[in-house]
This record gives structure tokens, sequence and C-alpha cells, in this order.
């Protein structure tokens, strides 16, 4: 009988591509043949962000696995020792900023001219995010627009300088993936774009979220995505622009001419559009067919709803809803009965009632991540709170569950079965084992089942529940550690955990298990 130990190093390799961290550093400390096998598959992807400068990664153990990394995040607190290294198989790229004061003395620690030089060794790259917040040169855009040959995706944030706008724009127009990300140009009246085709572009992106009202309109984003039109093989847009309206009649024009005919996953945010805007777009899609689709400002109205489920639930991927209002938990019952192929669903609540008393069961059974807020009526009878355990211990392959909740209940305004309620004391699954009810019994309205219903979910890496309605304490995190075994984050407050004794316990299991935790604001 063939094992694991008997396969090829390459066999194993791509097994590790699949396996949490967690599992790999259990892999290693079993026997030589694994760490041999599987300490590529650490140091592939690297980040260097961590500023407990006690734990950061060396520059000297970084050089001696430089030939293994494929991937690494350069935050500005590096040292130009890193800069320095050469990284062989390097592919992507990541330049970002977790200073939280641009005066502390680690900030921007490289010159603009070490970066360039680390650029210029590196002329494989195919994948580019920068979002330092240092001026960048005309040198820095000619070097990536010229020298980095295979480039394709560019993801960045910052200040493009009139001398740089140029280069800046051959850039992007040679990537098939742009991400444009609060993007600011100098002087604010620069001409753009007019001899720019942007034929290779797969996905768009144009979010800019800072707005200063003395300022004129800055309009360049419709000029790119007029440009963009061009795009014969745009699968994907976003577009998030807080100053200026979502060109919903560029679109709609660009759909009559036939273009962007791969189009099927589209992201609409910003200043809110109504729900006919929204809806004429969806329906004049050139693709016939949406696998993604986002809104995350304005009202998710009837129209819209409508749209969807007419021609796109046998299609639906991922489907990303927020807190927009307009959503009412017997669109989202419905979502998650017949979208069969959804893999993320992110929806403002849906109430155990629609759950229980639905007559199917739900249908989307491949999902990884689901993001909902479970909310208890008055009135629910006590077995109910049951059937929406099972349906939860039904999605296997969940990896993301998040529960928590919209604090301010503004998302329940438009649904008529929460109007005759006070939303502020809405309760939700209580997820306490049965030892923790008996002390705390006042703090949820109780029901059946209990979070062990969820031991089915062995994939699950990201947890969130909701401090404020869901208590829970060392018990209930002993549970997770002991079933979720790949778990890495968790987020809400172990209200339960009173006295220094369960403080301590808990921060021991956290740290013991490797599991990040994150406690509401």
């Amino acid at each position: 009988m063939t094992t694991i130990l008997d396969l090829p190093d390459e066999i194993r390799l791509l097994i590790g591509k699949e396996l949490p961290k967690k599992s790999i550093y259990t892999l290693i400390r079993v026997c030589r043949s694994f760490y041999s096998s599987f300490i590529p598959c650490i140091w592939s992807d690297l980040s260097l962000t961590n500023l407990n400068k006690s734990t950061v990664i060396t520059a000297d153990q970084v050089r001696l696995n430089a030939h293994r990394i494929e991937t690494i995040s350069f935050p500005t607190t590096l040292s130009k020792d890193y800069y320095a290294i050469t990284y062989p198989c390097l592919h992507t790229l990541w330049m970002l900023a977790f200073y939280l004061d641009g005066s502390d003395d680690d900030h921007l620690q490289v010159q603009l001219q070490e970066k360039i030089d680390f650029l210029r060794r590196h002329p494989f790259l195919r994948k580019l995010n920068y979002q330092q917040k240092d001026t960048l040169s005309m040198e820095f855009w000619e070097v990536v627009a010229t020298e980095l040959a295979q480039l394709e995706d560019l993801m960045f944030m910052g200040v493009v300088e009139q001398d740089a706008v140029d280069a800046f724009w051959r850039t992007c127009e040679r990537v098939q993936n742009l991400h444009l990300m609060d993007v600011t140009f100098h002087p604010a009246s620069m001409p753009i774009l007019s001899t720019r085709s942007f034929r290779r572009l797969r996905d768009l992106t144009i979010n800019k979220y800072s707005w200063e009202e003395s300022l004129p309109r800055r309009m360049w984003p419709v000029h790119l995505l007029e440009r963009a039109k061009e795009s014969e093989n745009l699968k994907r847009l976003e577009w998030s622009v807080r100053d200026i309206d979502f060109p919903v009649q560029l679109v709609l024009d660009a759909f009559e001419k036939n273009c962007w005919r791969e189009l099927c996953e589209l992201s609409i945010g910003g200043v809110a559009c109504s729900d006919q805007d929204v809806a004429m777009v969806l329906r004049s899609l050139t693709s016939r067919r949406l696998t993604d689709f986002e809104l995350s400002s304005g009202r998710f109205g009837p129209l819209i709803y409508s749209c969807l489920k007419e021609m796109y639930f046998g299609h639906l991927r991922d489907l990303r809803l927020g807190q927009a209002p307009g959503v009412t938990s017997g669109m989202v019952q419905e979502i998650m009965t017949e979208c069969v192929h959804l893999v993320n669903l992110e929806a403002p609540y849906i109430f155990v009632r629609s759950i229980a008393t639905a007559s199917k069961s739900w249908g989307c059974l491949k999902l990884e991540k689901l993001v909902v807020y479970i909310a208890s009526q008055a009135g629910d009878e006590a077995d109910w709170d049951g059937r929406a355990f099972e349906q939860i211990a039904r999605l296997k392959r969940v990896r993301t569950l998040g529960l928590q909740g919209d604090p301010d209940g503004l998302s329940f305004v438009d649904d008529e079965d929460s109007r005759s309620q006070d939303i502020m004391y809405m309760q939700t699954l209580d997820l306490r084992l049965p030892s923790s009810r008996t002390m705390l019994e006042s703090c949820n309205n109780g029901g059946s089942g209990d979070i062990r219903g969820w031991s089915s979910l062995l994939q699950l890496r990201e947890f969130s529940f909701d401090g404020d309605r869901q208590w829970m304490g060392v018990d209930e995190l002993e549970w997770m550690t002991e079933h979720w075994k790949d778990l890495t984050c968790i987020s809400g407050n172990f209200r339960a955990a009173v006295g220094i004794a369960s403080s301590d316990r808990l921060k021991q299991l956290l740290n013991q298990h490797g599991i990040r935790h994150y406690e509401d604001v």
C-alpha cells in the first residue's frame, strides 16, 4: 500500500500548496523526510510584516532561503539589507505600509533608489503591489514599464507626479490586471490617456476613497473606463469612486456596442446608484452570465433582486451584499436555497424563522465563505435554532464563517418581519456549551443546538462571532481548538471569560494553537 512517505517530493509539494501553514508546521516536526519536502512551502510565500522586532525574520535567514521565495511582502519598516538580497524565483512583490504613525523612526527606512535597483535585479516579476506613501519618480515607472517584461498584475496606491504620468500609464497599459486604489495625480487637471488602448486588460479596479470638497472632481476614472472599452478580454470590473457617479450610460453604451463580451464579474460602490440603474446594467450584460456581483453602496432593491433571480442564480459563485439596505431575510434564504454554485456569500442577516420554516434545505453546499448575522426573533419556537445549526453543519467546505451583526441594526429597517421589534435587543444563535449555559442563562434566549453541532466544519480557518450577543468563554475556545484543527483566526469578545485565570487560559490556548484573536471594537 502506497503512503505519503512513498511519494516523490514533487507530489508532496503539490499537496503542501493545498495545506494551511499550521498543518505544514506539524508535518515538518514529524520526520526528517517531511522536513525536506515541505520546508519550501513555508518559505515560498514570505511576509516580513511583523512589527515585533524580537520575532522578526532576519536578513541572514532570508538570504539562506532566498532561492525558495516566490512571493514576498516588504513593509516600510524593512531595512535595506533585505533589498540587497536577490530572489531567483520571485514573481510577486508586495510593498505595503504597516506603520501607524508617519513620524515613527521606522517609517520608510529604504531610499527610493534602492527600490529601483531591487526591481532591476528582478526583471521576471509578474505581480507588483505598491502601497507605500513615498512619491515615486519617473525613473521608477520607467523601470516598471520597460524592464519588468513579464508584469501581469499591478496594484497601486499613491501619488503620480506630472513628469511620471506617461511612464505610469504605459505601465498600466501593459498589464492584464490593474487595480488603482486611491491614486492621486499632480496637478489635478492633468490630461490623460487619449492614445492608450488597454487592450490587454482582464481585471480593472478603480477605487478612490478620499475627496476634498475644495478641489474639482477628478474625472480620470471615467476617462480610463472609456479607454478600457477596447479591452476585448475584460472579465472583471470594480468601481468604487467616492465623488463620481458610477458611469451607467457609459457602461450601457459599451454593452450596446458589444464591448466586454467576457465581463462576468461586477462590483459597484462609491456614490449610490439607483435600483433601476443597477438592474439595467445587469440586464444589459453582454456575456449574459454573472458569476461575481458586489453592491457595496446604495440600495439593493427589488429590481436588482428580480434580475439576479431570473437571469443569474444558476451562474453566481460570489455574491457580496454587505450591509446593503433592502436585502431581506427571505431574499437571503432563497439565495442560499437556489444558488447551488455559490462559493462566497456576504449578506447582512437572515432570520432563524426563515431557515426553520423553509420548504427546502440550503443548496449552496459548495460555500467556502459565509458572512451573515443569524437573528432570532420574539416568538420563535424553541427548536428552530436547531434547524439553523443543522443547515450550517452541512456546509462542510466552509473555511470562513462570519456571524457578526450590524451593531446599529440599520440593515433591518426594510424588513417587515422586524419592524415591530426592537432590533437592538434581537438575539442570535446561542453557541455556548451546556456547561456554560447553566452559569450565564440570562445572556441569551437559549434554544436547541450549540457549537458542538459544527464539528463537521473540518476546514474552518477563520471564525467570527457577535461578542455582544453570543457569549462564549474558555470552554468554547477549548472545543474550537480541539475540533477545528486548521483554525488560524478568531474575531469576537469572549465575554464569558471572567477573571484573571480565565483570561490567562484564553491567551494560552490562542498562543499554543497559533490563532490570531481580534476583539470587537
